[in-house]
């Protein structure tokens, strides 16, 4: 059993479980046959391979976000609104959780808990950046920037909604 792939079985119990130690500490139970463990693990054992507190949670959104920029690579016949639509449908299980993960991102590990909105902008531009080179956008100098602006805008703006508690 290593780190990456207790992530990867967590990332599945996100919709159960949320971004919570919970779901890290259960991933050990889905294990294959003759890995998995009887129990959970321990908090200790969440702490020593994802991070203390708040940190662990931090690990699983980023294995998530991660997960999600590969998914957007599985689409056929990739056109800037399939992978746009395959990112957004990747989301859609999980939306409950959403906020409390992007505010987790937002907040900082220690010190004054002002909100970042570095995180919100950085995942945006990383979505865009990917969208353009899964679909081989062409696109130089100035254009390149203005498209990569202008998708990370859509997509946050789509996904700015759901953040919005109703």
């Amino acid at each position: 059993m290593s780190r990456i792939q207790l992530l990867q079985l967590a990332t599945s119990l996100v919709k159960t479980h949320g971004f919570t130690r919970a779901a890290l500490a259960e991933s050990v139970l889905l294990l294959p046959p003759g890995q998995a463990h009887p129990e959970p693990l321990s908090d200790t054992a969440v702490s020593s391979l994802f991070g203390n507190g708040d940190d662990a949670r931090r690990t699983l959104i980023h294995a998530w976000l991660d997960q999600g920029i590969r998914h957007m690579g599985t689409v056929p016949s990739p056109t800037l609104k399939s992978v746009l639509h395959a990112r957004l449908q990747y989301n859609e299980p999980v939306l409950q959780h959403l906020p409390e993960a992007f505010a987790l991102l937002a907040s900082p590990s220690s010190g004054v808990p002002l909100l970042d909105p570095i995180p919100a902008l950085k995942h945006a531009s990383r979505i865009a950046d990917e969208s353009c080179y899964i679909t081989s956008d062409t696109s130089v100098q100035l254009s390149w920037y203005a498209r990569r602006a202008s998708i990370a805008g859509i997509y946050g703006a789509s996904g700015g909604s759901i953040l919005i508690p109703v």
